[in-house]
């Protein structure tokens, strides 16, 4: 559901209009069908009755053939153009019967929910032409037997009036709930956005949920705050937070200014990779190596206005890891793997104000940094032996 939430509304609303159409077609071919058995009782047979029922016949049939080729605007310009020209034949074929002709308030009505903001100019065509083509008929109809009929022609000029005034009512309306879905829509993809990441191959969809993929290279970072609990035992919840706050709020500006995948905070902890959609490893570890000399330098100018002695640990590792979003519990994207827990092992081991990454990192990066090698040994990570460190 999430993966495509972006065009939920979009494709939802086509699918329905689509369905709604085909199912106004069927009907009306029941509604021709009911036709059939009043012009064969009728004594004797009308050929002329017979022959426009099969020619409305064979031109929904052929409207119904035609559906999938032609555009959604033809299609429903077509079926109201068949459904009007036919009411006004079954009016001239059947004088008699005085209520035919408001089944065209039913399509004007119908006309205000069918037809998109982009199809305006042909609803109001429309619209125009089944209140015309009814005024007509409620007219011709008085004037043919005048006398009596005073009445039932000002309710039917009363009736249209109503109908219109219901049409501009409902179309406001659907406009006005349009406009607040759209509305919330947008904000629900604008939270979404800063929630979850686009799909690297297809940036218009969001990550779907439960689904992980694997990636050769990619550069993670971890940092931490040296002396956190210490600090926050001494300054107290409130100052400290509000450090805190103001710091990460500043980390997301340069993640977002360094292209690189905010993956979570975790207490004190800022955790990010480099872009997934770049395939440019050695670009990537520039943006990371960059990102984190640019926080060390924003966290040193929080410390000193805050009077706060905060300090920054960060570890960089760089090698393959496994993406995506677990549980359906308030899901989170986040990053799995070997090259995760080496960066969070060198972000421990760093010293205070230090850079430590992998030696593929630094493999990468080339000779671009003035680092020194770090002999380095762990029971949970027996392949390295070593790191590098950037002093700052």
């Amino acid at each position: 559901m999430i993966s495509h939430l972006s065009f939920i509304p979009l494709d939802s609303t086509l699918q329905y209009l689509q369905r709604t159409l085909r199912l106004i077609l069927y009907l009306y071919c029941v509604m021709l069908a009911l036709q059939l058995p009043l012009i064969l009782l009728e004594s004797p047979v009308s050929s002329l009755k017979l022959t426009i029922w099969v020619m409305y016949l064979v031109a929904l049939g052929m409207l119904i053939k035609q559906r999938r080729s032609l555009t959604e605007t033809r299609m429903k310009t077509g079926l109201f153009m068949l459904y009007f020209s036919y009411l006004c034949i079954a009016v001239w074929l059947w004088p008699n019967v005085s209520n035919t002709h408001y089944f065209l308030l039913v399509s004007l009505v119908i006309a205000g929910f069918v037809f998109t903001k982009q199809e305006r100019t042909i609803q109001f065509i429309i619209v125009a032409t089944a209140t015309l083509t009814y005024a007509v008929i409620s007219t011709s109809q008085y004037l043919n037997q005048p006398g009596n009929q005073l009445v039932q022609y000002c309710n039917d000029l009363t009736l249209c009036a109503i109908c219109v005034v219901i049409y501009i009512v409902f179309q406001r309306m659907a406009l006005l709930r349009w406009r607040k879905l759209k509305s919330a829509h947008t904000q629900s993809v604008s939270v979404l956005s800063k929630l979850l990441p686009c799909e690297p191959g297809k940036p218009e969809h969001f990550w779907p949920l439960g689904v992980t993929r694997k990636y050769d290279c990619v550069t993670v970072l971890f940092a931490d705050l040296a002396g956190y609990t210490q600090i926050n035992r001494e300054s107290g919840d409130d100052k400290t937070l509000t450090f805190i706050k103001a710091l990460f709020h500043r980390i997301d500006q340069r993640a977002t200014y360094y292209n690189l995948e905010k993956i979570k905070t975790n207490g004190d902890q800022y955790i990010a990779i480099s872009s997934l959609a770049s395939s440019n490893q050695q670009q990537n570890c520039e943006a990371v190596l960059n990102f984190a000399i640019a926080i060390h330098k924003l966290i040193n100018k929080l410390a000193r206005r805050s009077d706060l002695s905060f300090q920054l640990r960060i570890g960089i590792a760089t090698g393959p890891v496994h993406a995506g979003m677990l549980g359906e519990q308030r899901p989170q994207f986040d990053v799995w793997g070997q090259t995760v827990n080496l960066a969070a092992f060198l972000e421990q081991t760093c010293s205070h104000s230090g850079i430590r990454f992998c030696s593929q990192t630094a493999k990468l990066l080339g000779n671009d940094t003035e680092d020194t090698f770090r002999a380095l040994t762990s029971k949970k990570h027996p392949e390295v032996t070593g790191c590098y460190e950037v002093l700052l």
